[in-house]
């Protein structure tokens, strides 16, 4: 959207041209101010007249229009006119002006049909009545081919039914017509998001920031895109920007907290991700998050707290009970690894790292049989090191030297550089002697 502003020494003159700007549909809106002392030269001399201030808002595709109509109307010889573009528009303040869009009515009055049909459309769109937001927006489409409203209202239309490539030729009509149209151009971030080109995306969407420099929910989206593609030095600002705007946006919190985490930051991400859950602890990504992080760095208690939140609210998310697992492993206390790890493998019978995992953690107990058939359960599955290498310990344990050995060198035609089964091989071969020599 554009705003403009002419002078005028006549108030009648000030009223005449605003009231003009909207009967003749250049403008959306005009207004008068005034009395106002001007000072300028004017053929050498200083002048200081009272005069009347008139300001424009009027659509981009319209600027040449009211230009050269403002000209041929305006009583001086050199009337002021400077244009310049909105940074920002509230987005409801330019959909009511794209909706009452003061093009000149070629369709024998029926553009404010249009408007009408689009508005009901758009409240069909909002109750997901596709077939019939469509039907109607179609309508409209009839009697105003190059109405913006109708456009995006008809990208959005297919964006949400997942029909990117048809929202996004609509969407581009609008900037065919209006470049700096904030609802087409962050359509178009949506649609390119939709169909997993985030490079055109980021495009589109920094485009529309060139607008609305402030949206927190864009600057996000931009963010969250360049994580996805491993970019995070350009990710890191964008979410720093939004907290500059709203200091408590969870989802900058969470984007910087998942950033960090992902870069290895423990610090950083732990100030994010726990500043997120005093705020509100519903998001189990974080919590899992902040709970894997003790857990690596051995703060087993800890991290049980986290997941246990986590728990609270989704009893079968398989990354909060794997880190139970694993942090009761981390305190020696294989009976309960064993009962968490054993709630995932209920839904996924063919995990054959977990399998492995309570294999292990049932060969610390002294469960040896149980945890053989673990290991065989993994084993009949496909290849799997860590079921090998725990077989060869049972069988070493028993003093079947020979099945143990064989285990080994299972896995050592698969890498005959692991040095896990070149250790094993030669506690097999310590015990074997050490076992003869006491026969």
């Amino acid at each position: 959207m554009n705003i403009a502003w002419t002078t005028v020494s006549t108030y009648n003159d000030a009223q005449r041209l605003a009231s003009e700007s909207i009967l003749k549909n250049l403008a959306v809106c005009a207004q008068v101010e005034g009395p106002i002392r001007s000072f300028h030269r004017w053929k050498g001399n200083l002048e200081s007249p009272e005069e009347y201030r008139i300001t424009f808002k009027f659509l981009v595709k319209h600027a040449v229009q009211i230009e050269t109509w403002l000209t041929e109307n305006h009583p001086y010889e050199i009337p002021q006119w400077l244009t310049v573009t909105a940074e920002r528009v509230l987005p409801a303040y330019l959909n009511w002006a794209i909706g009452n869009d003061p093009s000149p009515d070629k369709n024998g009055g029926n553009l404010g049909k249009a408007v009408e049909l689009t508005k009901h459309a758009n409240d069909l769109l909002r109750k997901k009545k596709y077939p019939d937001a469509e039907k109607i927006f179609l309508e409209a489409l009839e009697i105003d081919t190059e109405n913006p409203y109708v456009l995006v209202g008809l990208g959005d239309l297919h964006r949400e039914q997942k029909k990117f490539k048809e929202a996004v030729s609509y969407y581009q009509k609008v900037i065919d017509i209006d470049p700096q149209n904030v609802f087409a151009l962050r359509g178009l971030g949506d649609s390119h998001r939709g169909m997993e080109k985030p490079e055109q995306a980021i495009m589109y969407w920094k485009r529309y920031l060139e607008c609305n420099k402030d949206d927190i929910h864009v600057m996000t989206r931009i963010a969250d895109s360049l994580v996805k593609m491993h970019n995070y030095a350009q990710a890191e600002p964008f979410y720093l920007n939004v907290l500059t705007v709203k200091t408590n946006d969870k989802y900058a919190l969470l984007g910087l907290g998942n950033l960090y985490y992902k870069t290895g930051n423990n610090e950083k991400a732990l100030f994010y991700l726990e500043k997120l859950i005093d705020i509100d602890q519903s998001y189990i990504t974080a919590l899992t998050m902040v709970g894997n992080i003790y857990r690596r760095d051995g703060k087993y208690d800890k991290a049980i707290s986290f997941y246990e939140k986590a728990l609270k609210q989704r009893s079968h998310d398989t990354f909060s009970l794997y880190g139970m697992g694993d942090s009761y492993r981390g305190k020696k206390n294989f009976e309960e690894a064993v009962y968490w790890w054993s709630k995932i493998l209920r839904k996924e019978s063919h995990n054959q790292e977990l399998l492995s995992r309570v294999g292990d953690a049932l060969r610390n107990m002294a469960k040896l049989e149980e945890a053989a058939d673990y290991y065989q359960k993994s084993l009949h599955i496909g290849y799997d090191p860590y079921a090998l290498l725990g077989m060869s310990k049972i069988f070493r344990l028993h003093k079947e030297f020979d099945k143990a050995e064989a285990s080994c060198r299972e896995g050592l035609n698969k890498n005959h550089a692991d040095r896990r089964f070149l250790e094993e091989l030669a506690l097999i071969k310590e015990e074997k002697e050490r076992t003869e020599v006491q026969g």
